[in-house]
């Protein structure tokens, strides 16, 4: 047996120092060269000299948004039919986690390379060490599955042959509107996170912030059971090193003073007139922030001037829009005329022409259907 193995050794080392493209059956499924994985084109078994796996880049290249909806797993036959995996939004979820190599752990960066490239469908195999495809599959769903479901029915994921999938979803998230976080902080023993905010209007993606967390932490199907009111809000009390409690957050609010977030007590909603010292006015509420704030995770204070978002607005604009269409001699003015703060959210100011008229009591028109209401 030894004189095989050294034989074998003799084969394998001067085929790595030509950089031949192929090994051993089964050693190199990916048909790369040996300098792919190894910084010396002579490696050893003492010194094997291997370079960065390439593998841990594969998230680089694909994107859950790019990949397959759904895939159907119908290679291995028994008593139950196909299943339709919802690959696109495991691929979302594995954001959280390790990415595509949660599944896919034998992969170069190159096109993704199927179960059964390396997993047999047969169970009789000589490597007893490498499960077979209907093994292997099981053994990548079957954790996770048990953590959040708390079962392992088989129809969970199958339907019967000659029967009909029963619809799948995972069970609710319990996602928290306002978390109200008490901290040992001399800035503040109070952090009121609003999550429901951030998810919705910042328009962040789980994966921002969750990082290497189980689906369970979310989605279990138990603790969503016994709290129905868990999506309204939550208290926690956070401990730890402060570069680690800080660390989700300072990816936006790394430059923010400490009273941002800090408070004495729990904080109220966000409220853009308050916050801001500008109150969204009828047009402006009804659009998300991203529509103003365009730099990806960033809500820097903006140029309240129209202009700066809607360059040469005044010239197409019609007023009949907001409810009012002018009359003579308003209709011929400029809109700095009555509005000289530029501030299109307050009323206009009628006293620097008509000492005696204030508005809305005096209108400079009149009142048309169609106008957005306020």
């Amino acid at each position: 047996m030894k004189s095989l193995y050294l034989l074998f050794l003799c084969v394998l080392v001067p085929a790595a120092a030509h950089g031949a493209p192929t090994g051993p059956a089964g050693m190199n499924p990916a048909g790369l060269a040996c300098t792919n994985c190894h910084t010396t084109d002579k490696p050893t078994k003492e010194n094997p000299a291997l370079a960065k796996c390439p593998r841990v880049e594969v998230g680089a290249y694909y994107s859950a948004e790019k990949s397959p909806k759904t895939i159907r797993m119908d290679e291995v036959a028994g008593m139950y039919g196909p299943v339709d995996f919802s690959h696109r939004a495991h691929a979302e979820m594995g954001e959280m986690g390790g990415g595509c190599l949660s599944c896919h752990h034998y992969n170069q960066s190159r096109p993704i390379m199927k179960c059964d490239e390396c997993h047999s469908a047969s169970r009789v195999r000589t490597d007893l060490e490498k499960p077979d495809l209907k093994g292997a599959r099981h053994r990548l769903c079957v954790d996770c599955h048990l953590k959040w479901r708390r079962s392992s029915e088989c129809d969970s994921c199958h339907a019967k042959k000659g029967g009909v999938a029963a619809a799948k979803s995972f069970p609710k998230a319990a996602v928290p509107k306002r978390i109200v976080y008490e901290v040992n902080s001399v800035k503040g023993g109070f952090v009121t996170f609003f999550h429901g905010d951030h998810t919705g209007r910042f328009g962040l993606k789980c994966a921002d912030c969750h990082k290497q967390q189980s689906c369970e932490s979310c989605h279990d199907s138990v603790k969503v059971a016994r709290s129905p009111s868990a999506a309204k809000a939550s208290r926690a009390k956070r401990v730890g090193p402060m570069e680690e409690l800080h660390k989700p957050c300072f990816s936006c609010h790394a430059k923010d003073s400490c009273s941002m977030c800090h408070a004495a007590r729990p904080a109220e909603a966000f409220v853009h007139g308050k916050g801001t010292g500008w109150k969204l006015n009828r047009f402006h509420s009804r659009l998300s922030c991203g529509k103003c704030h365009t730099a990806p995770g960033a809500f820097a204070r903006l140029d309240p001037d129209c202009e700066s978002c809607h360059p040469g607005w005044q010239k197409g604009f019609e007023h009949k829009k907001t409810g009012l269409a002018l009359t003579a001699p308003h209709d011929a003015l400029g809109c700095d005329s009555c509005h000289s703060d530029k501030n299109f959210t307050q009323p206009p100011s009628c006293g620097s022409c008509h000492p005696d008229k204030t508005y809305p009591k005096d209108k400079p028109g009149l009142s048309v259907a169609g106008g957005v209401k306020r």
